[in-house]
């Protein structure tokens, strides 16, 4: 499908919709980072570090398909490092839910590993699918099948049945993406994948929001 063109102020610019849901995702990421200060705790403190790295991302994101036609790939480097970065820090929160969680050390370098081993790769490549995978990887592994393993052996884990939720969400975007499904001109593959991982982290925000609501009752008793 033909990419959206159009000049502006005498700029050659491109993909108007890319930028104004990457940066409805960014304005929702500084939003949830806000808010979740109110709870301080390990776990949000990871996760409030992934909202704000991943807010950068698509604030970056928005701006490298905009300005594509001037930067080229190197303007979409900013956006990936970021984004891999906020995918080890949502492992990392995953990790820390205290009294629910308790990983072997090994499994805090794995994350780390995996991020910067396909932020590399990404970068190496020019190719955006080895940031894709290393967000499935972590959404799928962490927030998904490690959240239902921990919700099935503790009681206090419900709180992440909307993490499992998130998940379920996203997974039609990795096929929105391998079979380049595009509704139309101003609503290709990459908007409803945005669409897709807005209601995503709305859906962690949510999570997080009653995880620190229970460990602020806990504290105070």
């Amino acid at each position: 499908m033909e990419v959206i063109q159009f000049d502006f102020l005498g700029l050659h610019l491109q993909e108007p919709m890319a930028l104004l849901f990457n940066w409805i995702i960014a304005g929702f990421c500084f939003f949830a980072f806000s808010r979740l200060g109110t709870y301080k705790n390990t776990a949000n403190f990871y996760w409030r570090a992934f909202y704000l790295t991943f807010g950068i991302s698509t604030v970056f994101g928005g701006l490298g398909h905009l300005f594509f036609q001037y930067t080229g790939f190197f303007g979409k480097y900013p956006s990936w490092i970021f984004g891999c970065i906020a995918n080890g820090f949502a492992g990392m929160g995953m990790l820390n839910f205290r009294g629910i969680s308790t990983p072997k050390n090994y499994a805090y370098h794995l994350i780390w590993i995996k991020s910067i081993g396909f932020c590399v790769a990404s970068i190496l490549t020019q190719k955006f699918i080895f940031v894709a995978v290393d967000a499935i990887l972590t959404y799928i592994g962490y927030t998904g099948v490690y959240a239902y393993m921990l919700m099935k052996r503790d009681v206090r884990a419900k709180f992440l049945k909307y993490m499992i939720t998130a998940v379920l969400i996203l997974l039609p975007s990795a096929f929105i993406f391998i079979f380049k499904f595009n509704v139309h001109q101003w609503l290709n593959k990459d908007d409803l994948s945005h669409i897709l991982m807005l209601i995503t982290i709305y859906y962690f925000y949510l999570g997080l929001k009653e995880w620190g609501r229970n460990e602020a009752q806990v504290e105070y008793v």
